[in-house]
């Protein structure tokens, strides 16, 4: 009995060749493998039946309980499915009476296969002699259990003859074919694996090949320790013009390398080859077919393969377009885009340089500051366009006046600087050359244009500055240019003018002065004084509000030299807001006081504060505030605010007038005087100027004028008011001749307010 299971576990043995085989075999088409491998295992259940031990006819023991769970365990449900129906039809082909128990043997062991499997799946158990040696005890305990099936006495005999045997020995069976079955399948997953493998370098080696060969933007190129060319990919067609068969065994400093870099370039193969260090990856300028250049950043890897001489490959990418984007960014950083001259940026650097030069050569350096006379004009009646074109003329011919070494360019709109370095040491010789150039410029540009089909004349207004000092900077000596041309401005155009120091003297006051003025307006440095108006009795009627600035180094200054800055720089209208707001609020105070309550209050406005959009809300906004009485308060307006747009003027009076206030007329006579404005204007008053006023007993013209605006005024029932009276004669004088109201400093000096106040109770305590 011994022997016929040793029988049933050659079967066993021969199955795992089988399968094994089988597994090869089938390994591109799985499904098949599995349903050879099922009828692999049914097979030898099959062979086991027909050569078994046999208990008594009709029972009969074999090795189909080790083969079925095996199936279940490592071939799965299609396996052990296939092998449980061919040893089921086998069985029942025997028959006898243990065919139902062989056939419950058969699903058992098929199932109990199964959940193995799914256990190993699940990480719960392991595929180990231990494990395997647990599953065959108890899958064969519960075999045995199942031949208590049989019928007769033949379950006793089984358990007193065979039990012990068969449990010890199929236990043994299922350990050794697991293991065996186990090393089966990991060989075949590492040769599957293997395979995979190999198959992906296979194909990852082909992919690179065709991306190496294909790849739109690298050339690569392949080379020997002797230089020769191995490989030349189709970039490095597209980009040197050879073909790989013209490039194949070339040596590749031959091929591509400028004259120049020739040796260079050897010297760099010979180095990787002999140190194995790829020299390092950076831009480099070569040489296609033709002769042209291309710009290239190149990189190199050195492959050494065992059993081959190594090589080199070199990869270069074509930079040409990026080298050509900086080229163009450079020229637009340095270059002005509409006429190609250097602009603002490259004029600071290379005056720079030329200062620094003739500093150390002891030469004069000549900056032009050129602008067109009207071009403005130009712009705004024939475009744009009309105006580029006259810039781009105008380039042309500055640099045909100039020397090869001068530079030209553009600083802005339509100014022009030329630098003329390496001028003479001495400067009535410098000065010549550059008054003479700067007179050939002028004529030059005086020719006529040809600008879109019309003729146009144009000039230009020069300023020279000469420098011959170090301590020069380029910002002062355009600075000082740049004044010499305001000069040539103000001489009438068309012409030059050198740098004078006084000018720069001016303007730096003038500089300190607009800061300074901007920092009195915050800090409070400004007051009012207050000049009385008398009428015809010498009594205090009211007084004119007049601004100082109380400056912290030099004292009071006049309004005469701070008031036109102010309205230069736009600083009059908070300046003015102030002046009315605090003349206001005085009038205020004078209202509630009943000896003050009748003075008058004049407030002098500024044409640029009364041509804003919001002055009439501006002052009704203040009256309002500050409580004063309008019915006392006069404005007072220069001509010259009446030059633009009387008919606003006249409107924004009128809104005024409606709310009480009065208006005076200063300085009248002195300017654009017209009856034919001044009878529409709602005014209140009209003031006789002070340059008439004193010349009155001197000069017949201004004492004409002064009896011709008091009989005007009183033809129009309009207020007058002689400013500037100084001495009793003046006084008399107009008093004659019927003027009623007077200010001067015969009459008072402007005061502060508590002086003036205590003048006008005096006044009005005598009176």
């Amino acid at each position: 009995m011994f022997i016929e299971l040793v029988k049933g576990v050659s079967l066993l043995l021969a199955l795992c060749y089988l399968h094994g085989v089988n597994v090869r075999l089938w390994r591109t088409r799985p499904l098949m493998g599995q349903l050879f491998s099922g009828a692999i295992f049914g097979g030898i259940c099959v062979i086991g039946m027909l050569t078994p031990l046999v208990l008594e006819p009709g029972i009969i023991f074999d090795a189909r309980s080790v083969v079925l769970s095996m199936a279940g365990l490592f071939g799965g449900p299609l396996v052990a499915g296939v092998a449980a129906a061919m040893a089921a039809v086998a069985r029942l082909s025997l028959g006898g009476g243990g065919a139902m128990v062989g056939l419950l043997v058969i699903l058992w062991c098929s199932i109990a296969g199964l959940l193995y499997r799914r256990s190993r799946a699940r990480g719960w158990l392991d595929v180990d002699p231990v494990s395997l040696a647990c599953f065959g005890l108890l899958a064969h305990v519960a075999v045995l259990a199942l031949f208590q099936l049989l019928p007769g006495d033949a379950a006793r005999q089984f358990a007193h003859a065979v039990a012990q045997p068969y449990l010890l020995t199929f236990t043994v069976a299922t350990v050794v074919l697991g293991l065996l079955l186990r090393d089966m399948d990991d060989r075949l997953s590492t040769e599957r694996a293997l395979a995979e493998t190999a198959a992906r370098l296979r194909e990852s080696e082909l992919r690179f090949r065709s991306v190496l060969l294909n790849i739109p933007s690298v050339a690569v190129q392949g080379y020997g320790a002797d230089g020769a060319t191995t490989y030349w990919n189709r970039a490095a067609e597209r980009f040197y013009g050879y073909t790989a068969k013209e490039a194949m065994g070339r040596p590749l400093p031959e091929l591509i390398a400028p004259s120049s870099s020739g040796n260079w370039m050897r010297a760099d193969i010979d180095r990787m080859f002999a140190t194995g260090e790829v020299v390092a990856a950076g831009e480099a300028r070569l040489r296609r077919k033709d002769g042209s250049s291309v710009d290239v950043f190149s990189s190199h890897a050195l492959v050494a393969v065992p059993g081959q001489p190594p090589e080199v490959f070199r990869f270069d990418v074509d930079i040409s377009g990026r080298k050509a984007a900086e080229e163009e960014a450079r020229h637009l950083a340095f270059y002005d885009a509409l006429t190609q001259l250097p602009n603002r940026r490259l004029l600071v650097d290379r005056l720079q340089d030329a200062l620094d030069t003739d500093a150390r050569r002891g030469l004069i350096t000549a900056v032009f500051f050129l602008n067109l006379d009207n071009f403005k004009t130009l712009n705004d009646t024939r475009g744009h366009g009309v105006g580029d074109l006259l810039l781009r003329e105008v380039a042309l011919r500055l640099r045909g006046c100039m020397r090869d070494q001068d530079t030209v360019a553009r600083l802005s709109g339509d100014s022009f600087v030329v630098v003329a370095p390496g001028l003479s040491a001495v400067t009535s010789v410098a000065a010549a050359w550059t008054r003479a150039m700067g007179e050939s410029i002028l004529s030059r540009l005086r020719e006529p244009y040809d600008l879109a089909g019309h003729e146009y004349h144009f000039s230009a207004s020069i300023g020279v500055a000469l420098l011959d000092c170090t301590s020069v900077s380029v910002d002062e000596a355009l600075m000082q240019a740049d004044m010499a041309m305001y000069r040539a401005k103000d001489a009438g155009r068309n012409t030059l003018r050198f740098f004078d120091p006084d000018m720069q003297q001016a303007v730096t006051r003038r500089a300190v002065l607009e800061a300074e003025l901007r920092q009195g307006l915050r800090r409070g440095q400004f007051l009012l004084l207050y000049q009385p108006q008398v009428d015809s009795m010498g009594r205090v009627t009211g007084a004119e509000a007049l601004v100082r600035w109380r400056h912290p180094e030099h004292g009071v200054v006049p309004p005469s030299e701070f008031i036109p800055m102010a309205e230069e720089t736009g600083l009059i209208l908070p300046l003015g807001h102030w002046i009315m707001e605090t003349a206001m609020r005085q009038q205020a105070r004078w209202r509630k006081d009943p000896i003050l309550s009748r003075l008058d209050l004049s407030i002098n406005v500024s044409p640029r504060e009364f041509r804003q959009e919001d002055f009439v809300e501006k002052v009704l906004a203040l009256l309002r505030d500050s409580g004063a009485d309008p019915a006392r308060i006069k404005l007072e307006l220069t001509e010259s605010l009446l030059l633009h747009s009387v008919d606003s003027a006249i409107e924004i009076m009128r809104e005024l007038r409606a709310h009480g206030l009065g208006f005076s007329l200063d300085d009248f006579g002195t300017g654009y005087s017209s009856l034919n404005y001044l009878k529409r204007l709602p005014l209140s008053q009209i003031k006789i100027d002070q340059s008439f006023v004193s010349g009155v007993l001197r000069d017949p013209s201004d004492a004409a004028i002064a009896r011709s605006i008091i009989a005007l005024g009183d033809s129009l029932g309009l207020g007058v008011l002689a400013e500037g009276v100084e001495t009793e004669a003046h006084c008399q004088f107009l008093l004659g001749h019927g003027c009623p109201a007077f200010q001067g400093y015969l009459f008072g000096r402007p005061m502060e307010q508590e002086a003036y106040e205590q003048l006008a109770r005096a006044d009005r305590a005598a009176g």
